[in-house]
């Protein structure tokens, strides 16, 4: 999967102001490209952005139509866009950007580390809003991080380490999936899945089983209970990866 972790940053001066973007940002683990407007920023933007910061000028002002084709591309690709320059500037910009499709503006003189700290911060809730939510349950500490390292990059990933724990999780949050051990000390992933099916409020959530068993037994025993899914846990990373991505993309 690509790793989204790139803050694009336009500016037409290749300044002091990119050195000082670097070490801001990179307080957040994030990193920056700075660019400057080109086909070659449009590409890098869609790769691995996370974000977009258009530092307006009047050398970047007299290539609008340009600027408005990287937005556009930016909002179609779901990355957040924030602009920031003096007033006279950003209202130029405006009268040709709609402005709903800026996330903020930031006006000069203004403390660098402030504005970082808030597009971090804008960035990190976008993510968590737009990501869906899986909660993997396994008894397994180890199998459990393995899912978080894996998934974590386009899902929120939240654990569970018990039946018990998964159902007291679960009277307070609605996950987008439940991908659930079948075989657990105490309350097993079959006990689960039978109390979400028997309650109004939860029937309706996917679960898919993650087991590492698959003998002909297990596997009827558990399709048994109409899951949305089956999948073992000796699978390549990457399958398993596709195929809760191929889950999402059915799903909508």
């Amino acid at each position: 999967m690509k790793d989204r972790n790139e803050i694009v940053i336009v500016m037409e001066e290749q300044s002091y102001l990119a050195a000082l973007f670097q070490a801001a940002f990179e307080k957040y683990e994030k990193k920056v490209a700075v660019v400057t407007i080109s086909k070659d920023s449009v590409m890098r933007m869609q790769e691995s952005a996370s974000g977009l910061l258009v530092c307006t000028s009047m050398e970047l002002l007299n290539k609008l139509t340009s600027v408005k084709i990287l937005i556009d591309q930016a909002i179609k690709h779901n990355i957040p866009v924030f602009a920031m320059g003096n007033p006279e500037e950003l209202e130029v910009m405006m009268a040709s950007v709609p402005v709903q499709l800026i996330q903020q503006q930031y006006v000069r003189p203004i403390n660098m580390g402030e504005m970082v700290e808030d597009i971090c911060s804008k960035i990190e809730g976008i993510e968590k809003k737009a990501k869906k939510k899986i909660l993997a349950v396994d008894d397994s500490g180890t199998m459990l991080r393995n899912v978080k390292n894996l998934l974590e990059d386009k899902y929120q990933v939240v654990l569970a380490n018990s039946g018990a724990t998964a159902i007291k999780y679960l009277t307070l949050n609605t996950p987008d999936l439940v991908l659930l051990d079948y075989e657990m000390p105490i309350v097993d992933g079959k006990q689960v899945m039978q109390m979400l099916r028997e309650d109004e409020e939860f029937h309706s959530i996917p679960i898919i089983f993650l087991t590492g068993k698959n003998d002909a037994q297990t596997v009827m025993d558990v399709m048994q209970l109409k899951p949305d899914g089956y999948l073992l846990k000796t699978m390549e990373p990457e399958k398993l990866h596709q195929a809760i991505d191929e889950f999402f993309e059915k799903e909508e």
